[in-house]
């Protein structure tokens, strides 16, 4: 069979495949034409989940009449000139293939008018015939598009879209995507020509979450802002009582573009490990601003994917911005406390695994199952003396009581402990109830965080083990070593240790897990692991609950905590142990 160009018609359809997946992602490409365009108000209106009429209209500067006859080419745009001008991409879009490619499988109007045009024009395009004409327009200035009957000439495609409600829910996800991230403009949606949200203009990101959301989800939220580098965060983050079944209330963009990243996302999770339980998931809005060399945006055919030029500087970046909002008010509120959701809102996604999945499994094997098998005897020390021993007991009276002071709660005092277990605190408007254990166990975890080093200890037997190609091995075992392993390459599968960090004499590890895990992750999370490993042994060596505990020992305890303990007050396993009752909340058990 002889080669031969394809005609046009048919390149568009081909190209349809990778840009017209769904209605929302025609809706994605409409209503970032119309963000081009400077539009302020954008309504957006749905049947059947799109899928027979789906329509944009903006107020924005409208399509220039010179220009109609280019509207439907493939690759004309007016968002790049250059080559050089796709490596700084500031538009979205910016290909110049989405109104040629919706054309070929819909039956596609645009109506537009520029603010100095005496009449509006409108295009119509219906299988092989497009027609253009002229007219008198209801608005002064902006765009106009009606996409029907989806797929009408392709029904190979058509069989694959989904309910006209999931399809909803996909447009739906999408305008609450644009309606946060341009929360300064009008958005309006509708479905079956109702109203189903209507946003007027505001301040700030947060009055347009809580308008989008519900109202009292304003407590749970958190402030993020971080810049470093040519990395600039904002956003806002839930705390742990905001925390759902599903990722759908995590929403990414960068530089203004909703994206999907595996890289951010880790980040994210890994730094929600210990706030929220594996299998749940946070409220979470962030934007990083990056500079446009630095992020190429042109890896995916629907731009939902980025490709950054340093992904290990965006992963710290978003994990010590996350951490740090997450430390603003580390002392969980009971009167904020609330249960997991249990109802997805306008939910179409399938739960993900865990970000931290490695841990959770290689945690659940070694320590639930094979514990012994793991850690061998060891002694946590502290200034010389273990933690199980740094206090005497003895009975107390009133007399022992101190009147203490700490910012974070002002004038305190020891009350005393409850059922040997909860020490419970008396501040000026509030009454504190504290688990010794959890709290003594993070004051440990914080210690052997600071205090082990990772220095290298050569082993008696090399181990050597096979392992699988992996394309960035040798720069991986670069960054072992220098964290205190002495590791070589025999082959490309055959790797020997030689020596490892001091802490896995004291502390040994099934090595072979924990270099399979380390070196396949995209990237190096080394103290991820060991924070893992510091965890299990200040669960061992701290005070437990029953333990009887003096007030000067209480008051140290509680002292070290407030002073040690950055970030929220919770346990290893993501558990609030430091809780608050409000003075207010007490008297209105009593009716005062």
């Amino acid at each position: 069979m002889a080669i031969h160009k394809l005609p046009d018609y048919l390149i568009n359809r081909l190209k349809a495949g990778e840009i017209v997946e769904r209605p929302s992602s025609i809706l994605k490409e409409l209503v970032e034409n119309s963000l081009d365009a400077g539009a302020t108000r954008i309504e957006i209106s749905l049947h059947d989940g799109g899928k027979s009429s789906l329509s944009v209209q903006d107020n924005g500067s409208g399509i220039e009449l010179a220009d109609m006859d280019l509207v439907l080419e493939r690759y004309a745009t007016s968002k790049i000139e250059t080559d050089e001008d796709l490596y700084k991409i500031a538009s979205y879009g910016f290909r110049g293939e989405a109104l040629a490619s919706i054309a070929e499988v819909s039956k596609l109007t645009l109506l537009t008018k520029t603010a100095y045009a005496q009449i509006g024009t409108k295009l119509v395009k219906k299988g092989w015939e497009t027609v253009m004409t002229h007219q008198p327009v209801s608005f002064e200035h902006g765009t106009f598009v009606s996409v029907e009957d989806l797929f009408f000439n392709v029904p190979a495609r058509l069989k694959f879209l989904k309910s006209s409600q999931t399809e909803f829910f996909y447009c739906y996800n999408y305008f609450i995507d644009i309606a946060i991230q341009h929360y300064d403009k009008a958005r309006t949606l509708k479905k079956q020509d109702k109203v189903i949200l209507q946003l007027e203009p505001v301040d700030s990101v947060t009055e347009r979450i809580v308008a989008i959301f519900k109202q009292d989800r304003r407590k749970n939220l958190k402030n993020l802002k971080k810049t470093t580098g040519q990395l600039q965060i904002n956003g806002m983050i839930g705390d742990a009582n905001l925390r759902f079944r599903s990722r759908e209330n995590i929403r990414i963009y960068v530089n203004g573009r909703p994206v999907q990243d595996k890289i951010i996302m880790k980040a994210l999770m890994d730094a929600y490990r210990r706030q929220i339980k594996p299998g749940e998931y946070p409220f979470v809005v962030l934007d990083l601003q990056v500079n446009p060399q630095m992020v190429d945006v042109n890896v995916h055919p629907a731009k939902l994917n980025v490709k950054f030029a340093n992904p290990q500087e965006v992963f710290e970046a978003v994990h010590s911005a996350v951490l740090e909002a997450l430390g603003q008010g580390r002392i969980a509120n009971i009167s904020s406390f609330r249960p997991s959701e249990t109802v997805e809102e306008c939910s179409t996604a399938t739960s993900t695994a865990h970000a931290g999945s490695f841990t959770q499994e290689f945690w659940h094997r070694h320590t639930e199952h094979s514990e012994e098998s793991l850690f061998t005897a060891g002694h946590f020390h502290s200034g010389g003396q273990t933690i199980n021993s740094m206090f005497s007991l003895h009975d107390f009276t009133d007399a022992d009581r101190k009147n203490l002071y700490h910012p974070e709660i002002g004038d305190y005092q020891i009350i005393g402990q409850l059922r040997n277990t909860y020490i419970i605190v008396q501040g000026q408007d509030a009454l504190y109830y504290i688990d010794q254990h959890a709290l003594a166990e993070r004051i440990a975890f914080e210690s052997m965080k600071k205090t082990e080093k990772l220095t290298p200890e050569t082993l008696l037997q090399p181990l050597k083990f096979e392992i699988s190609l992996i394309a960035d091995l040798s720069k991986k075992i670069e960054e072992l070593n220098a964290l205190g392993f002495e590791i070589a390459m025999l082959s490309e599968r055959t790797i020997v240790i030689y020596a490892v960090p001091s802490i896995f004499v004291t502390y040994p590890i099934d090595m072979q897990t924990l270099l399979n895990y380390v070196l396949y992750q995209q990237t190096l999370n080394f103290d991820l692991l060991m924070e893992w490993v510091y965890a299990s042994k200040a669960c061992k060596t701290s005070i437990k609950a029953g333990h009887k505990l003096s007030v000067p020992q209480m008051e140290q305890l509680v002292s070290d905590g407030l002073e040690k303990i950055p970030w929220l007050f919770v346990c290893q396993h993501g558990r609030p142990f430091f809780w608050k009752i409000e003075k207010t909340e007490i008297d209105k058990l009593f009716d005062r």
